[in-house]
């Protein structure tokens, strides 16, 4: 039957908590909150880990010294990564908060110094019960709004550490048996599950927060990737993604997809003129003005400098026609003087087609790009019409 002592389960914790706090960088993330978070995390794993590994290797029993050591290093460690967490889910805990915290704690292991073992004991349970319920309160939500399975994880792994702390402190007020130095006063039938939570738990923990920052600086960067960092919508790389849903539902629905191209007039005359700051700007509020006069189920694209792509389900011609001239006038009706002070008017050209059954949206692309070359042709500020797919 496997048995663990308690100090090995201590020194395996404070090991563990060391190694946590060296696999905790905060270089690995560019989002500030994330880093503080490792950052806090680091130093509470700090606090653990020589808080668990200086007192554990003291010969037994243990001296009052080292019991304090292990007490405040243990509390203050928990109470810290509670505000980790509570920076990880964005929730708005101050540092500054925590110092009376921690002060609270020292002045605990002090208040219990002259009672001895006894003391010691009574901090460190109720102590340990009480810190639980700060790092659940601090990281409540990623109990109960978790965005992965690892943020669930350590939700899942606060409510065990509070629960057996809980249960520790409990066993504390009906034992009669000796004071011993390590502090764990349990059945000896509880003293193994107890090691091991105690020795895996830090690793265990330092492993989901690595996990759950990896993912969300993955999901950063496929963010990036499908967004056009100027104007917010989606990219060119993104449009294909997009659109492939879109195709689906209208192909599944027997409807007809839009495929519009448009492209702002005398864009280059705007940026000579105000600058690309300037152009910048009516770049934002024209990818905003477009998106607002079209349906949620329409796809908005910036498709490269000056020019968009807007797929939109629709029943016909007739109807993509209006919505792209619904696009165009909304553009020409603007009150474009309050976004770039000197620019009196700006106006659009708009190619339309629709996508046929089985056909690529790359091949419909280039007939709505030939209408929009025949717009600019005739004058500018106009919708053509896109032929037919062969």
């Amino acid at each position: 039957m496997l048995h663990l002592d308690v100090l090995s389960s201590f020194a395996l914790c404070g090991a563990g908590a060391l190694v946590g706090a060296a696999m905790l960088r905060p270089s690995l993330t560019p989002d500030s909150r994330d880093a503080e978070a490792l950052r806090i995390c680091r130093a509470a794993y700090a606090a653990l880990g020589l808080g668990l590994v200086l007192p554990v290797a003291q010969d037994l029993p243990l001296p009052l010294w080292s019991q304090a050591v292990m007490v405040l290093g243990t509390l203050a460690g928990v109470i810290t990564i509670g505000w980790a967490l509570a920076a990880l889910s964005g929730m708005r805990a101050p540092l500054a908060a925590l110092w009376p915290t921690l002060t609270a704690v020292l002045c605990l292991v002090l208040g219990a110094w002259p009672e001895g073992t006894r003391g010691m004991s009574g901090a460190c349970a109720l102590g340990l019960a009480a810190a639980s319920s700060v790092l659940c309160g601090l990281g409540w939500r990623l109990l109960l709004r978790p965005r992965d399975v690892h943020e669930r994880v350590i939700g899942m792994t606060m409510v065990l550490m509070l629960l057996s702390s809980l249960l520790r402190a409990s066993y504390l007020f009906t034992w009669n048996g000796p004071w011993e130095s390590h502090l764990l006063h349990v059945p000896p039938a509880l003293v193994t599950p107890y090691a091991l939570l105690y020795g895996v738990l830090p690793v265990v923990f330092a492993t989901l927060l690595h996990n759950v920052i990896h993912a969300r600086l993955l999901a950063r960067l496929h963010q990036r990737a499908m967004t056009d960092h100027l104007t917010g919508l989606l990219s060119r790389h993104a449009l294909a993604e997009g659109a492939a849903a879109l195709v689906e539902r209208a192909r599944a629905t027997s409807g007809r997809l839009a495929v519009l191209m448009v492209d702002l007039d005398h864009f280059k005359q705007i940026n000579d003129r105000h600058g690309h700051t300037g152009g910048d700007a009516v770049l934002r509020e024209a990818s905003r003005l477009l998106q607002s006069l079209l349906r949620t189920d329409a796809l908005l694209a910036r498709y490269g400098g000056e020019e968009f792509v807007v797929l939109v389900p629709v029943t016909d011609v007739a109807l993509a026609r209006r919505v792209a001239e619904r696009l165009r006038a909304g553009i020409e009706s603007y009150e474009w003087s309050e976004v770039l002070p000197g620019l009196d008017a700006l106006t659009v050209s708009v190619g339309v087609t629709l996508l046929s059954p089985d056909e690529a949206l790359e091949s419909a692309l280039e007939r709505a790009d030939e209408a929009l070359y025949r717009a600019k042709n005739g004058g500018r500020n106009q919708v053509q019409m896109g032929l037919a797919a062969a």
